[in-house]
Order: structure tokens, then C-alpha cells, then sequence
């Protein structure tokens, strides 16, 4: 019996979602720069009221890049092995994340036009991919287009 290869090929991955998170880590890079930048001139220009202020808001920005970078990993690997359970804990890393983005935004004791564009822009990223990631589970939960007796046969490519 034969089979023709479009039956046999079953990707459910995303392509449009790996560009997404490459393009999300460049970003992600970019956005720890100008935040760097941004706490040189800050720490230089004004006087803030404790120096263990900024020093928290240096640790917040060093964490929130780092917890975003290991989310974009975590979006990554899910979306080439086509976990549910993957994308679930990527989605739950995204909600911390976007609250750590807001605050940037909202409770940032000084804020520069700058990093609040940057911050905008990851926070459109983000909330992005919250989007592409329900898309992807809903994707991966869907079944199988290939026969389950297909699916038990190892493939091969000569007869």
C-alpha cells in the first residue's frame, strides 16, 4: 500500500512564530541597551532620592531581561516539539513578564521617552505572543491528520 508524502507529513510548528521570536530577541537586546543607557544618564542627571532605589530598578531590569530571554527559549522549543504543556508555562512566564514591562512604564520612579518607547515595543511583543502562543496550543491539540496505523510504521524513503 502506498502513501503518498503529503499524508505522512504531520508539522504543526509555526515558522511565522520562530521569525516572531527571533525578531522578539533582537528587540529584547536592543531594549536591555537603551534601558542601560537610560539608568547611565538617569544615574548621572538626577538625584534620586536613595541610591538603593536604582540599584532595585537595575536588578528588576537585569531579571525581567533574563526571564524574557528563558520565555523566548521556552516559546521556542515548544513550538518546534509542539508541547502543550510548554507553551502553557511560556504563556504564564509572558503574564509575569508583561508586569514587569509595566512597570517600567507605570511605576518607575523617573522615565525617559526612550526606554518608554522601548517599553512599549516589548510590551507589543509580548503581548503578541500571548496571541501566537493560544494560536500554537490550539494548533498542537488539534488531532493528528495521519492514520494511527501510519503514525505506528517507521517511514522509510527506499523500497
Amino acid at each position: 500500500m502506498a502513501v503518498a508524502k503529503s499524508e505522512l507529513s504531520n508539522v504543526r510548528s509555526s515558522v511565522i512564530f520562530e521569525i516572531f521570536l527571533t525578531i522578539n530577541r533582537w528587540s529584547l537586546l536592543l531594549w536591555l541597551l537603551v534601558e542601560s543607557l537610560s539608568f547611565v544618564y538617569k544615574n548621572a542627571t538626577i538625584i534620586y532620592p536613595n541610591q538603593g532605589l536604582i540599584a532595585g530598578e537595575i536588578i528588576l531590569m537585569l531579571s525581567v531581561f533574563f526571564v524574557d530571554l528563558l520565555r523566548i527559549l521556552l516559546g521556542s522549543i515548544s513550538n518546534r516539539i509542539e508541547s502543550i504543556l510548554l507553551s502553557t508555562i511560556t504563556i504564564l512566564l509572558t503574564i509575569a513578564i508583561f508586569f514587569g514591562y509595566l512597570y517600567f512604564i507605570v511605576w518607575q520612579l523617573f522615565v525617559i521617552r526612550a526606554e518608554l518607547i522601548m517599553t512599549i515595543i516589548a510590551l507589543i511583543f509580548t503581548g503578541s505572543g500571548i496571541i501566537f502562543l493560544i494560536l500554537c496550543i490550539i494548533f498542537f491539540a488539534r488531532p493528528s491528520p495521519i492514520p494511527t496505523l501510519y503514525r505506528q510504521m517507521p517511514y522509510r524513503t527506499t523500497m
